[in-house]
């Protein structure tokens, strides 16, 4: 910063430093203040992003690894990838296939970790709990048989903000996004604690079906119970 000639008066003064500094001496803000304020605001709206930008694509490996072992399962029983649909129709190809993947998954398990994703059961509760901001995925082992399916999420207790995302996943490993939701967004969600979201999700006969609960609140919980039949 260049130093101010004491020989200047003090309208002179007033003068170069509003000329040199405008906004600190015009407007009587400071920069540094003025760049805090911009800064902030770029984390918060990078936060904002981040909460409303709930992804499908959790577990990819758990997910590659199921669609090559439901491949080589229905390939084993006659089945080729033109008549997969078909096959997954048949009872007793549908009922052989989810016995081997619940044995493939038991088998897998460890090794995609202890914190991995959770098998989604069709037809089946499955119970959890959200602690502050963690997470939980939810991976069906087989593709569904059926074209549409019926999504329950109930809440058990706690209020800590939640959200979720429904996807189904092909054979390929191509993620769609199906439904998406929250628990506990507002104030007056939160003093309710039974909570219950319901979603119809179509065109899913042949895919895997997943989702994602993620946590959003330091310090709170979320308890519930997830269905898909």
């Amino acid at each position: 910063m260049s130093r101010i000639n004491p020989c200047f008066t003090a309208k002179r003064e007033r003068q170069w430093r509003t000329n040199n500094f405008p906004f600190h001496f015009a407007t009587g803000i400071n920069p540094s203040l003025i760049m805090r304020v911009l800064f902030s605001l770029l984390i918060l709206f990078g936060l904002c992003l981040n909460a409303n930008a709930q992804s499908c694509k959790s577990a990819p490996s758990v997910v590659s690894d199921l669609n090559k072992e439901v491949m080589r399962v229905l390939q084993a029983r006659g089945c080729n990838p033109g008549n997969f649909p078909s096959c997954l129709s048949n009872p007793g190809t549908y009922a052989h296939l989810t016995s081997q993947m619940v044995k493939f998954w038991n088998r897998r398990a460890s090794a995609w970790s202890t914190i991995g994703p959770r098998r989604l059961n069709f037809n089946n509760w499955e119970q959890g709990r959200i602690v502050s901001s963690g997470g939980r995925m939810y991976v069906s082992c087989v593709p569904s048989n059926k074209n549409t399916l019926q999504v329950n999420i109930n809440e058990l207790d706690g209020k800590g903000k939640t959200s979720y995302v429904i996807c189904k996943v092909d054979r390929n490993g191509r993620y769609t996004k199906l439904k998406t939701g929250w628990f506990n967004e507002i104030n007056s969600q939160k003093s309710n604690k039974r909570e219950t979201r319901s979603h119809t999700i179509s065109g899913v006969k042949g895919y895997l079906v997943t989702i994602h609960f993620d946590g959003k609140s330091v310090g709170n919980s979320f308890q519930y119970k997830v269905r898909v039949k």
